[in-house]
């Protein structure tokens, strides 16, 4: 009797193993499905905002690139001709840019106003001083030592006076007051940009 109760004992467990065993399976997959649908509630509202924010962060870069083009001054000057061009508006210089020592030569009171620099003459010494923000440059005619901001600095070339006008070096000049110096060899021209 005591095996024949352990079979009956011994199948009862094999058929509840047997049942347990898919409601299980079934439990898992249910859990997983809820698990998905709950992922999908959960992440669509954000995968929204993320993509509205992208979109939003496009629009303020494009901002941010007009109000840079408004805000950025281009100065054009071309070796041998007396004609300029800040912002695309024709300006007339009184001495052309000319070519010292393989550096661009152009007159000091066209260029510091034309990047937003106060531009000061001192007969005595022979200077030029610039002053923008929170630089201060200083030339003298014939000099090689400039200062920048009470320090000494060696130019390639020294400022030269051109027709009674006082021609500084564009690219130290340029580059010294934050702007960014660019030469097209092929129709000399110098692209200032700050």
């Amino acid at each position: 009797m005591k095996k024949y109760l352990i079979r009956i004992i011994s199948v009862l467990l094999i058929l509840m193993l047997l049942v347990a065993i898919p409601l299980m399976a079934e439990e898992q997959l249910m859990t997983k499905i809820f698990f998905d649908n709950y992922l999908i509630k959960t992440t669509t509202p954000l995968e929204n905002q993320i993509n509205n924010l992208q979109a939003t962060l496009a629009a303020l870069n494009e901002s941010l690139r007009q109000l840079q083009r408004q805000l950025t001054t281009e100065v054009r000057v071309t070796i041998g001709h007396k004609t300029a061009y800040v912002d695309d508006q024709a300006k007339n210089l009184d001495v052309a840019p000319v070519i010292r020592s393989d550096r661009t030569m152009v007159p000091m009171r066209f260029i510091g106003e034309a990047l937003g620099a106060q531009v000061d003459w001192e007969d005595a010494s022979r200077k030029v001083t610039y002053s923008i923000d929170d630089i201060k440059i200083e030339l003298f005619i014939g000099k090689k030592t400039a200062r920048l901001n009470g320090k000494n600095i060696t130019l390639d070339v020294a400022p030269v006076i051109v027709s009674e006008r006082t021609m500084v070096p564009l690219r130290f000049v340029g580059e010294y007051m934050g702007a960014t110096v660019d030469w097209d060899d092929n129709t000399r021209t110098a692209i200032i940009l700050r």
